[in-house]
């Protein structure tokens, strides 16, 4: 092993981590200030290294890497930026001057259950920075968060599980939301008969309602498909159907809507609120002030202590 690593020209990493971000050669190249042969060439060297593994193929899409080539590819990305972190003076942050715009990834529930309390935050602590809102598939995220495109991403995002930084906020469970003054209980009878407003959002974790549903053996009458929770809420308060939402974005919504909430009569698994970020954006100053008030304001008392930590394990 020792070995190898001295035969092996360091920089060849940065191609591998760059190249497995952008999906070109042309792009690596021109993020690298190297030409595009240059950054081939690198590539060969690396594989031949690699002992002729191909590391990344041509498709379709552009360059994919093999299950070598994502190995290597992650651990690169993970050592750059551990050794950037190491050596860079910390940058000077001060919120109550600055004009810094933070990108958030999140869902229309994230806006309603986070945005609120943030705004409040930078009113009175970083009046002059601002906020942008993203929507992005769970496909697209990581390289966003890669590309420096996006500061964190919030919510519940069970595909970023390894090599991210991440911090728990809270717990969530699923409850039954509908019309303000409807009649009965919402018996599992109830439930598994009544027409249902369900939500096909392809950026979050929420498709565990279906495949737990699914497991038990049990089906629900879905009379709407729709693909965000926002226009599900509105729905719900203005006709009969039912909706299984987080609690969190139910009890936001009987603040202004007539509706209300109750239960869940079958067994729904729970699931955790996270924020995550890139380790190249894990020693700027400004997103670790905003990760900070973010914890402060939403991480309960009544979760297990978190801390923000790396996702394969290593803690800050």
């Amino acid at each position: 092993m020792d070995a190898a690593i001295d035969a092996l020209d360091l920089n060849l990493l940065r191609v591998a981590a760059a190249l497995h971000e952008t999906g070109s050669v042309t792009a690596t190249a021109r993020r690298l200030g190297v030409t595009q042969a240059a950054a081939s060439n690198a590539l060969a060297r690396l594989r031949g290294a690699c002992g002729g593994d191909p590391l990344f193929v041509r498709t379709a899409q552009g360059m994919a890497a093999t299950p070598r080539g994502e190995r290597v590819a992650r651990a690169a990305a993970a050592a750059l930026a551990a050794v950037a972190e190491s050596i860079a003076a910390p940058a000077a942050f001060d919120p109550a001057t600055t004009t810094r715009r933070f990108t958030l990834r999140m869902t229309d529930i994230g806006e309603v259950v986070f945005l609120p309390a943030l705004l409040a935050t930078l009113r009175y602590e970083a009046p002059g920075a601002t906020l942008r809102t993203v929507a992005l598939s769970s496909g697209d995220t990581p390289a966003a968060l890669a590309r420096g495109e996006v500061d964190l991403a919030i919510g519940f995002l069970p595909e970023l599980r390894e090599g991210w930084y991440q911090q728990r906020l809270f717990e969530q469970r699923y409850v039954v939301l509908r019309r303000a003054g409807a009649a009965g209980a919402v018996t599992r009878a109830a439930y598994l008969r009544a027409a249902h407003v369900a939500i096909e959002s392809p950026g979050t974790g929420h498709r565990i309602v279906e495949r737990a549903l699914r497991a038990q053996g049990l089906e629900r009458r879905v009379a709407l498909q729709v693909p965000d929770f926002l226009a599900a809420v509105m729905l719900v308060a203005r006709t009969d159907l039912l909706c299984t939402v987080p609690a969190k974005l139910a009890q936001a919504a009987g603040e202004s809507l007539p509706v209300q909430s109750s239960p869940v009569p079958v067994d729904l698994p729970g699931f955790s609120i996270h924020q995550y970020w890139h380790p190249r954006a894990h020693p700027d100053a400004a997103v670790r002030w905003l990760r900070e008030r973010i914890a402060g304001r939403f991480v309960e008392s009544s979760s297990t202590p978190s801390r923000a930590r790396r996702a394969t394990g290593a803690s800050r």
